[in-house]
């Protein structure tokens, strides 16, 4: 037989309102909960059942308030933490915050959901890139997909962890992991078909050999390794800076800028950022659930 027990913190003597969580009762001031939750003051507003019109749910031990999943008693004590002690310096531990984060959404407390997202966003947490993409999806907080997303995209896939992809789920892994390869095959064509400078400045005396052999040489020197680098490759907007101001030898400056310029116009490189908006895209099906 269970047996329940009061809570040796939480119940309050002088509470208006009995919950049962697992097998713990909580007294706790029926005022508070309805001043900062939509759905405390939505529940608590309820007139009794016409089949039981004396009784009065969370009046008495016997009679408590009973939540179920998404509570637990560990979970209840951090929010309740919040209410108490949210002007704290100190904050709760990791697992806290998230506790603090689900159980505020849940219950419309939008300050409680605000303070765990900005606690969360702290440096000193050192939230990784998958950690933060599952809650941001999970709890629909939409500043950080884009930014958790692009992150685990730039990141190799041999340095994503079991851990990351226990996070994430398969679905949200597949979205990453095609992603990158449709942004590293499309870098690989760039990288191996140098752009063909069909335009030279009047001053070049030799277009065709000179010119263009130089063009291409800078190509993969100058540009292709640093776009294809296995670590740290740069973006498409660093490689057109990386031409708008390098010094070619061989290629006359004209004819460098009116390259760049052909590059700007046709969008060579904004195919990779609409690679990375379409994987977006189809991302932000998934807010609001828990993805496997």
């Amino acid at each position: 037989m269970t047996v329940i027990t009061r809570h040796s913190e939480f119940y309050l003597e002088d509470g208006s309102i009995t919950l049962q969580i697992e097998d713990v009762l909580y007294k706790l001031h029926i005022s508070l909960l309805r001043k900062f939750s939509v759905v405390f003051k939505d529940m608590f507003s309820m007139p009794p059942s016409s089949s039981q019109p004396n009784h009065h749910e969370g009046m008495s031990d016997e009679s408590p308030v009973k939540l179920g999943l998404p509570f637990t008693v560990k979970k209840m004590d951090y929010l309740l933490w919040w209410f108490m002690c949210r002007y704290s310096s100190n904050l709760p531990p990791l697992e806290g915050l998230v506790s603090i984060l689900e159980l505020g959404t849940f219950l419309q407390i939008d300050v409680a959901r605000s303070f765990a997202i900005q606690a969360l966003s702290t440096d000193s947490l050192n939230l990784s890139p998958a950690r933060q993409l599952s809650l941001a999806l999970r709890f629909r907080i939409s500043d950080w997909i884009e930014l958790a997303f692009k992150a685990l995209v730039v990141t190799p896939a041999h340095r994503l962890s079991l851990e990351d992809a226990s996070f994430l789920g398969l679905t949200i892994m597949h979205i990453i992991h095609s992603t990158q390869s449709e942004i590293r095959h499309l870098r690989l064509v760039l990288a191996y078909n140098p752009l063909k400078m069909d335009k030279h400045d009047v001053l070049c005396k030799r277009p065709a050999l000179g010119c263009q052999a130089s063009w291409e040489a800078a190509w993969w020197d100058g540009f292709a390794r640093h776009y294809l680098h296995p670590d740290h490759p740069c973006t498409p907007l660093e490689a057109l800076a990386k031409f708008e101001s390098a010094n070619i030898a061989g290629v006359t400056t004209a004819c460098r800028l009116q390259a760049v310029e052909f590059i700007r116009d046709h969008g060579v490189f904004d195919r990779e950022y609409g690679i990375l908006e379409e994987g977006l895209k189809l991302l932000k099906k998934f807010e609001g659930t828990v993805v496997c």
